[in-house]
């Protein structure tokens, strides 16, 4: 009798144990439908359109934005980078008399948007105006620059993110190379006690820009400045005759940021410039938009959630709530969808945003989700502790969310989805299941 015992409370100490495993599923989720009455409903009213993103902050990002694109929907798109450069070690030493050779800015590709088959103009220029490691950079900001380019001939720059480039005889990850002058790289080799003794007032930084295509789309680069293949490499020789090279890299001390121009004028899309340029936010049931590098985002509002379960005094138990989100162009290859997509709570006291309970800040993405999923062609979001409390009306919850790419700042993809008509079977939903007590 008692190893009968102690086996019974071994084998209630592991279903326990096991039971637990999901620290993040709200309470009763996943057992509460095997015991009580479950209801489900995907009615609840929506309201939502689609707004031009406020601000977000571009500053040391973990990459950075660089290209020129048209999209018909949403019209004309630029992204430059601003970034100082550091010396490569303590103190340069050029030897006697060097001669400029060539000088070559190189930043490493981490993934692109767009037609890379198109010709992009890229200019580079010098900082007139150092940057400043304590100041917020956002997608408008700008700093002071010399107008004349740095580059050694005025080209467009056709990329290969997906191809390996050969450089003498060695074989490179995916990166792109722009020449500059040879007068810059003299005038840099000129000035070694200027770049010992005041580097960072003697050179101030770049400015890489995107400022034209040709072809029919353009495209955007996702860069990492801190990869040891960005930067600027000089490539020299002197008396000995030997060639040698110094690189001014992007350290993880410098300051950077990426500043995007949108030009949504150029769109040609009816419903995009009647509903996020001219604030017609009744076609919010037919379309909606989101557009990363700070661009677009969509207010979505539960208008009459915290009355829904009045009926019930609101003795009502949310299992899950989830809302859905699904893409109205799939199909697209050129201007393809964001990875993932994410949302932000308002507090009703100040119009604060917030993380939502559910996001994964607190829990996980595995949890929160909003990860595309191609084979629905639709993002899910679990929001239950949202809906909950607002039901009780417990915090300081607005009824309504943020949508937006996750990761703006350096992800410029967009996506068209479905608007809120409740005729149509595929559109933005809010699906509840839930258990009255």
């Amino acid at each position: 009798m008692k190893k009968l015992l102690t086996c019974t409370l071994v084998l209630l100490t592991c279903i326990l144990l096991l039971s637990c495993k999901d620290e993040h599923t709200s309470i009763g989720e996943d057992i509460l439908g095997n015991l009580v009455d479950t209801e489900f409903t995907d009615t609840i009213t929506l309201q939502a359109f689609s707004i031009l993103e406020d601000t977000i902050n571009t500053t040391n990002t973990s990459a950075n934005i660089l290209g020129h694109i048209y999209d018909p929907v949403f019209g004309k798109s630029s992204a430059g980078i601003f970034t100082q450069l550091s010396l490569s070690g303590s103190a340069v030493n050029f030897g006697t008399n060097p001669v400029v050779d060539s000088l070559i800015l190189t930043l490493q590709l981490s993934g692109y948007y767009g037609d890379t088959n198109s010709y992009v103009g890229i200019r580079v220029h010098q900082l007139n105006e150092a940057l400043d490691s304590q100041t917020k950079y956002f997608q408008n900001s700008t700093a002071s620059f010399d107008p004349t380019p740095l580059n050694y001939n005025l080209t467009g720059y056709a990329i290969r993110p997906n191809s390996s480039v050969v450089v003498d005889t060695s074989v490179l990850n995916a990166h792109l190379r722009v020449r500059l002058s040879d007068q810059f790289g003299q005038y840099l080799l000129n000035h070694q006690n200027d770049l010992n003794n005041r580097f960072k007032d003697f050179f101030k930084g770049l400015y890489i820009n995107a400022i034209s295509h040709t072809g029919n789309d353009g495209y955007m680069l996702i860069t990492n400045m801190n990869s040891a293949l960005s930067g600027m490499t000089l490539y020299y020789h002197n008396e000995d005759g030997q060639p040698q090279r110094y690189t001014f890299a992007c350290s993880e001390n410098c300051v950077r940021f990426t500043h995007f121009d949108h030009a949504y004028s150029m769109s040609v899309n009816t419903d995009f410039i009647q509903e996020v340029l001219q604030g017609q936010t009744s076609l919010g049931e037919q379309v909606l938009f989101v557009q990363g590098g700070g661009g677009v985002k969509t207010t979505i509002t539960f208008p009459y959630l915290e009355n829904a379960f009045a009926q019930y005094d609101n003795r009502v138990v949310i299992h899950r709530a989830e809302l859905v989100v699904t893409n109205a162009d799939p199909d697209e290859r050129i201007y393809t969808q964001p990875n993932s997509l994410t949302l932000q709570g308002i507090r009703k006291s100040d119009n604060a945003t917030r993380f939502l309970p559910d996001d994964d800040y607190y829990t996980s993405i595995n949890y929160f989700g909003g990860t595309y999923d191609a084979s629905k062609s639709e993002y899910r979001f679990r929001i239950t502790k949202y809906v909950q409390q607002l039901i009780l009306q417990q915090n300081d919850w607005s009824n309504s969310v943020y949508l937006l790419a996750r990761g703006s700042a350096v992800r410029p993809n967009r996506l068209i989805f479905e608007g809120t008509d409740p005729t149509s079977p595929s559109r933005l939903r809010l699906e509840i299941t839930y258990s009255k007590y």
